[in-house]
């Protein structure tokens, strides 16, 4: 679902001239606000996906202003509709992983219905060189550690070369902040210098890997301790597997080594505050924030200093209720 262009001021003036001044050409409309004709037209096209522009009857080719309150109405309407379609996301990555919680708690850990348990690094390893040997169409995979180490990329990186020999298509989502560690950043920027498809994400909520769709490889669980991993090769968990990455993978961010841009949603966040914002307001510690975002402790209270100092608040408290009246969170 494509969101519209928020009303931002450029918009908002143009809308008004349009309403007060009636005046529809595009040139003149410059000409009144002291606007580039570019900018103008662009505010007119934002306009018109957000319903506040309509076809006019008395200057046909033109447009004229909505009624402010029938465009209220619009807007919330559109809103709301927002707000369903991210609720059906929740349910889709709920029973996505309600699917993979039956078939575990069906595999005894292991068994003959295709799950099988990796108990150690070795068999993790063993396993996931076979699912690269076998790849030939498409490899997803969520890194939701904060850092890869090199000894890991390494041997990783002979197997990605054959993959993309062969043609297969990788697309994998970090965290935010694996800008913060330089040789998974070096890496993933390799990887997409290579043609792959690379995004991040504020979180992510496991450790997974997907070949094709024959296998999905699964760590980081609740109740998981330890280097050990699931394989599932049943293919309605595969499925759903595939469908929680694509829903993450819909809202996440392109690649960059830069730092991540403010959220153009929010104004003035990027997705990683944002996150954070919403994981304290849960009732998170700093250290389970910390956690869930990849980045220490001591970077996790750095950041809500500075949300704090950009609020203008002297406690928490108070942040959470400037945010909330910023519509951050």
């Amino acid at each position: 679902m494509a969101e519209a262009s928020p009303l931002d001021q450029e918009a908002l003036g143009v809308y008004r001239a349009i309403l007060f001044h009636k005046e529809h050409d595009p040139d003149k409309l410059a000409e009144l606000l002291d606007m580039e004709p570019e900018c103008v037209k662009a505010a007119l096209e934002r306009l018109s996906g957000l319903s506040l522009l309509a076809p006019s009857r008395d200057s046909p080719g033109a447009l004229r202003a909505v009624n402010p309150s029938l465009g209220l109405k619009v807007l919330l309407q559109r809103e709301q509709d927002e707000l369903a379609w991210r609720q059906q996301r929740i349910e889709q990555n709920r029973a996505a992983l309600a699917a993979l919680a039956a078939e575990y708690g069906a595999s005894g850990r292991s068994g003959p219905d295709g799950t099988e348990e990796l108990a150690n690094v070795d068999d993790i390893r063993i396993r996931l060189e076979a699912l690269a040997e076998s790849c030939r169409h498409e490899s997803l995979a969520f890194h939701p550690v904060g850092g890869l180490t090199q000894e890991s990329i390494d041997a990783a990186r002979p197997l990605n070369e054959a993959a993309l020999a062969r043609g297969v298509r990788f697309r994998s989502i970090y965290l935010d902040s694996v800008t913060n560690d330089r040789v998974t950043r070096a890496h993933a920027q390799w990887m997409a210098e290579r043609n792959s498809e690379i995004r991040t994400s504020p979180t992510l909520p496991m450790r997974l890997l997907i070949v094709d769709t024959t296998a999905a490889v699964v760590a980081g669980l609740p109740g998981q301790t330890g280097p050990s991993a699931l394989l599932f090769s049943s293919q309605p968990v595969v499925l759903a597997m595939r469908a929680l990455f694509e829903a993450y993978w819909e809202h996440a961010t392109p690649f960059h080594q830069e730092h991540p841009r403010r959220d153009d949603a929010g104004g003035e966040l990027t997705p990683q505050e944002r996150k954070l914002l919403q994981l304290l307001a849960s009732g998170l510690t700093d250290e389970a924030v910390a956690r869930a975002l990849g980045i220490g402790v001591r970077t996790e209270r750095r950041i809500v200093a500075e949300l704090m100092e950009r609020l203008g608040a002297s406690s928490r408290f108070e942040a959470g209720v400037q945010a909330t009246r910023r519509q951050w969170i």
